[in-house]
């Protein structure tokens, strides 16, 4: 599991005005984030408001054209990281392999993190996540659920300080949702920094923090009952509408 934090002062994120341009375009600007260990952020906003792309930046898969800051320490235009078993990252779209079984797949990503005793993390990541009916299953056959949740305990397997996920519970039952909440939970009481993209309000709502995008800008995380309030509106998902027009 993460690491415990003690010092406030060791931000897991320190980033400022971080831009992206694509074609001209441009995605993401003005975005400026801290996020200290054991806090959980969430990104809100419309489709192509940018959250995506800002999470690949903050993952490393992508360098910001303009912007400065570190994550995990490290300067986030790098064009190498040295710290990338550190990060958990689990995109949006499924992205383990389709031929493998959920096993295979976790072999391969232990062996990719250069871990010794894969056998005992992955017996611990099969019973933490509840995998034993589906270990042998091939990726491409698992329903929408299974496969999230597979994809959620590869991205733990590293037992990573930072975790950047992009609609993580899309398409799960509420029995999954909830179950994934309290594993956040749990996670950020141990010291885990966590970033989540969601269009579900209801658990946005569960983010002390919401960073709430438009038109590829974002203001500074502030909570969500401040931004209701800003917005003179009585819920979270009115608050973003109105703040949309």
């Amino acid at each position: 599991m993460a690491v415990l934090f003690t010092r406030m002062a060791d931000a897991l994120i320190d980033v400022t005005m971080l831009a992206k341009r694509y074609g001209g375009r441009s995605v993401v600007r003005d975005v400026t984030v801290r996020l200290e260990p054991g806090q959980i952020i969430g990104l809100v906003g419309a489709n192509g408001g940018g959250k995506t792309t800002t999470l690949r930046m903050l993952a490393g898969l992508l360098l910001p054209d303009t912007g400065s800051g570190r994550v995990l320490g490290e300067s986030i235009t790098a064009r190498t990281r040295h710290r990338r078993g550190d990060i958990g990252y689990m995109p949006q779209r499924l992205s383990l392999y389709p031929e493998l079984s959920v096993a295979e797949n976790l072999r391969f990503r232990l062996r990719a993190h250069g871990f010794d005793g894969t056998k005992a993390r992955l017996a611990e990541a099969v019973e933490r996540w509840g995998l034993e009916s589906v270990l042998r299953t091939r990726f491409d056959r698992l329903s929408g659920g299974w496969g999230r949740r597979a994809q959620f305990a590869a991205a733990m397997l590293s037992s990573p300080r930072l975790l950047l996920l992009d609609e993580p519970t899309a398409g799960l039952d509420v029995v999954t949702r909830h179950e994934i909440w309290r594993w956040l939970e749990i996670l950020a009481a141990q010291g885990c920094g966590i970033v989540i993209s969601t269009h579900d309000f209801t658990e946005a709502e569960r983010c002390p923090l919401i960073l709430h995008f438009a038109g590829g800008a974002a203001e500074r995380p502030v909570a969500p009952a401040a931004l209701i309030a800003d917005s003179g509106t009585d819920t979270l998902e009115a608050a973003v509408a109105a703040l949309m027009r």
